[in-house]
């Protein structure tokens, strides 16, 4: 190649054609080098090819995570199985082997070596899982681009994944939430809960005999036996400071120390909370103005008469009027029976007396009596259906009283004094007053009074004396302004009863009732020989507090005693109370909790289940991912 004679002189180039941008480069020469310094040409050029390196590096990063980020997508679903598979495992076998067989297993199963799962049981693991199982599988990818900036051949994805353990986190059945006796069990108590948790903030004991079978325990302070007890878990015995078990008793279970505390699992219930919130709350009982009207006394002779005008006539012991509109001042039947047959109104703006042997027969129909209405001896009263306002009740003797369906309001209290006296009231809306002493129903020995179906409200407390009968209706929220003191027998119609006040129970009878919930301002106290079968509303029934039983928040004692045979189904909620059971008493049934401040139980129940509203205490179906 011709060159020019200016060039003969230089040294060879490197010519760069166009990818620089540069002229010319002398090799090794100090000029050229200096040429190049002042050279201001093909600078963005250069910050290009940086830029470019940078890019494909970015480029060849992103490709390998993106690999890593699939296979971490791969392998997720078999780390959550080896967990669900370890933590269903231990709920058979709860010793730390079985949780690293089980994933380990299931990681074989999914084309992942056991060299490369790793498996912990992980304790106070959150404010809601005590224990759970920790599957984590480490993956070798492979770099193939990103290998010109590193030396590094793969990286390791660590995919994690969680399950609570069934042994450390079953629902419990019986929960102490405060400090002091915790739960303690003396004098041969029996407490069979296998599918749920016996769970104190404080300490368990048992003494003296007795036993606790459960398929977890858990104290945040001591657990210990003495005198031949026996404290037995299939799955964990959790405690906080110590666990012991002396003169011949025993603990029966996996040992787990650790701190603890179980929180109280209904306090934040909107449903509770609504229930709390009507306490106090009733109906008051209201009286429409009625005429005057005139006195009408009953006599013997002559045997007809004119009242308002129409005539009524006298045949066998009973004046009988027409149908028709009857405004009444003052009515005195004497021995004898008025009946008016219906459809008729009747309106009484005084009082009614009723003698011995004598009787008042109303058909259906609108009935107003302002006054006191008082039956004695021998005496009865039918009233058909209607709208009803009467004064206070009161019936003795024997007597008897029968009023239909209706709304029914009664200004005053209802009372009924034994010797077989009764009152039957047929559906209807009541409200019911008191007799200015503070009580609304009072039942003695050996009287029986009767509500039909329909809304309930009582300003002022009810009780019974033994050998009495009650029965209620069936509504959404009976309301009882005072306390509930039945010392004969009560047979409970569904739905809730707001007592505010205390429900007790000291003298035997019986009480009966099927998906009712009793929410009380003061405390519960059934003792005395009481036999006792009452159940919960079920989960998502239409009436009463779902699984709860009994409820108060009062930190006054909760008894039950005195050689009382019960059959409970439901939560007993008193989370200030002492809960108490002793004197032979006992308590079973399908569902059957309690939540307490704290449990003593020197006799109780023989048989204690987590209800369906505290969770599922059952088996693996305790068992969740939780990460």
């Amino acid at each position: 190649m011709d060159r020019r004679p200016e060039d003969t002189d230089r040294k060879p180039i490197i010519r760069l054609p166009g990818f620089l941008g540069l002229e010319s480069l002398a090799a090794g020469s100090a000029a050229g080098i200096a040429r190049l310094a002042k050279d201001r040409k093909g600078g963005v050029s250069i910050i290009g090819v940086f830029s470019l390196v940078s890019m494909i590096g970015i480029a060849a990063f992103s490709i390998e995570l993106g690999q890593g980020h699939q296979k971490k997508i791969r392998f997720q679903g078999a780390a959550d199985a080896a967990a669900l598979a370890a933590a269903n495992a231990y709920v058979t076998n709860p010793v730390d082997a079985t949780l690293t067989t089980a994933a380990q297993d299931v990681a074989r199963a999914n084309g992942i070596a056991s060299g490369d799962v790793t498996v912990s049981h992980l304790t106070n693991f959150s404010a809601t899982v005590a224990d759970a199982v920790q599957v984590t599988i480490r993956q070798p990818v492979p770099l193939y681009f990103a290998r010109i900036f590193t030396t590094s051949a793969s990286y390791d994805v660590t995919i994690t994944a969680v399950a609570s353990l069934s042994s450390a986190s079953a629902v419990p059945c019986i929960l102490a939430l405060s400090a002091g006796t915790g739960v303690s069990l003396s004098g041969g108590t029996k407490i069979s809960a296998p599918d749920c948790a016996v769970i104190s903030n404080s300490s368990i004991s048992a003494t003296g005999g007795s036993s606790i079978t459960a398929k977890a325990t858990q104290s945040s302070g001591a657990t210990s036996t003495a005198g031949g007890s026996t404290i037995k878990a299939s799955g964990s015995i959790t405690y906080g400071t110590s666990a012991s078990a002396e003169g011949g008793s025993s603990l029966q279970g996996k040992q787990v120390k650790r701190s603890n505390r179980t929180a109280d699992p209904l306090a934040s219930s909107a449903a509770l909370a609504t229930a709390f919130g009507k306490l106090g709350s009733f109906t008051a009982p209201t009286m429409p103005t009625v005429p005057a009207g005139s006195d009408l006394s009953l006599g013997y002779y002559p045997t007809t008469m004119t009242f308002e005008g129409r005539t009524g006539t006298l045949a066998d012991n009973i004046w009988t009027f027409p149908a028709g509109t009857y405004n009444i001042r003052n009515l005195n039947t004497a021995g004898l029976k008025l009946k008016i047959p219906g459809p008729s109104t009747v309106t009484v703006s005084g009082s009614v007396n009723v003698g011995g042997g004598g009787g008042l027969i109303l058909g259906d129909g609108p009935v107003t009596i302002a006054g006191p209405i008082s039956l004695g001896g021998g005496t009865s009263m039918t009233i058909g259906a209607g709208r009803h306002y009467f004064g206070q009740i009161s019936i003795s003797g024997g007597a008897v009283a029968t009023i239909g369906a209706g709304d029914l309001d009664v200004t005053g209290a209802i009372l009924v004094d034994g010797g077989g006296s009764s009152v039957s009231i047929g559906a209807g809306k009541y409200a019911i007053g008191n007799n200015g002493s503070g009580t609304a129903i009072n039942l003695s020995g050996g009287s029986t009074l009767t509500f039909g179906d329909g809304a309930f409200s009582a300003n002022g407390a009810v009780t019974t004396s033994g050998g009495s009968t009650l029965v209620f209706g069936s509504t959404v929220n009976h309301l009882i302004n005072g306390n509930l003191n039945l010392n004969g027998s009560s047979t409970f119609g569904a739905g809730i009863y707001t007592i505010n006040g205390s429900f007790t129970n000291n003298t035997g009878g019986t009480m009966a009732g099927s998906n009712v919930s009793f929410i009380l301002a003061g405390t519960l106290n059934a003792s005395g020989g009481t036999s006792i079968d009452l159940a919960a509303p079920a989960a998502g029934s239409s009436v009463g507090v779902a699984e709860i039983l009994f409820a108060t928040k009062s930190t006054a004692a909760t008894i039950l005693g005195g050689g009382t045979h019960d059959r409970y189904s439901g939560v007993i909620y008193v989370p200030n109370s002492d809960f108490q059971m002793s004197g032979g008493a006992t308590a079973t049934g399908p569902c059957f909790s309690i939540i307490a401040s704290t449990v003593t139980l020197t006799s109780g129940p023989s048989a204690a289940t987590a209800c369906p509203s505290m969770g599922n205490g059952g088996g693996s179906g305790n068992v969740s991912l939780v990460r």
